[in-house]
């Protein structure tokens, strides 16, 4: 039993666990690949909350915006943190005003809960803050990626040297 638990056949089992995790994860994501994946929602701008908590034990960029009618935040995603227009959105918005989002049809189950929901555009008044059709380009950029599948195989073979390297 003992030959069985040393390190090579651990790497070999991590590789493996690795491989299936991330090629389900690049089967089954969700994706959105056009304007018929997104849902309107509105309502009264509340608060937001932006951080940039970037560097060692950080938990990276969190932007959230709360609106009135909903219990749960709406986050925009780091992907989209370069086509946000952050500081025109803090100058400008003020409590009460409407604010219109986009957000994909497949997280309005979350809407009401503690999750946040991941926004596609977001307009106040005639302003655009974040643009719908900049954030599809994204989202088809990353949907047309192969990363989870790159990463399974990744693990995989890293798994496979630490196995032949202890055997």
């Amino acid at each position: 039993m003992n030959k069985y638990l040393n390190e090579g056949y651990f790497g070999l089992l991590c590789g493996i666990v690795a491989l299936i995790y991330f090629s389900y994860q690049g089967l089954t994501r969700e994706k959105i690949k056009s304007k018929d994946d997104l849902t309107d929602v509105q309502g009264n701008f509340l608060n937001y909350s932006f951080r940039d908590n970037t560097g060692y034990k950080s938990q990276g960029h969190q932007y959230y915006i709360w609106i009135d009618g909903y219990q749960n935040p709406f986050q925009i995603k780091a992907d989209y943190l370069g086509i946000f227009k952050g500081i025109e959105f803090i100058t400008t918005v003020r409590r009460g005003d409407n604010v219109q989002f986009t957000i994909p049809k497949f997280q309005a189950n979350k809407l009401n809960s503690d999750e946040h929901v991941f926004v596609t555009s977001i307009k106040v008044k005639r302003s655009t803050y974040l643009s719908m059709d900049k954030t599809l380009e994204i989202e088809k950029a990353i949907s047309a990626s192969y990363a989870d599948f790159f990463l399974a195989g990744g693990f995989f073979i890293v798994g496979l040297v630490v196995y032949i390297r202890n055997r």
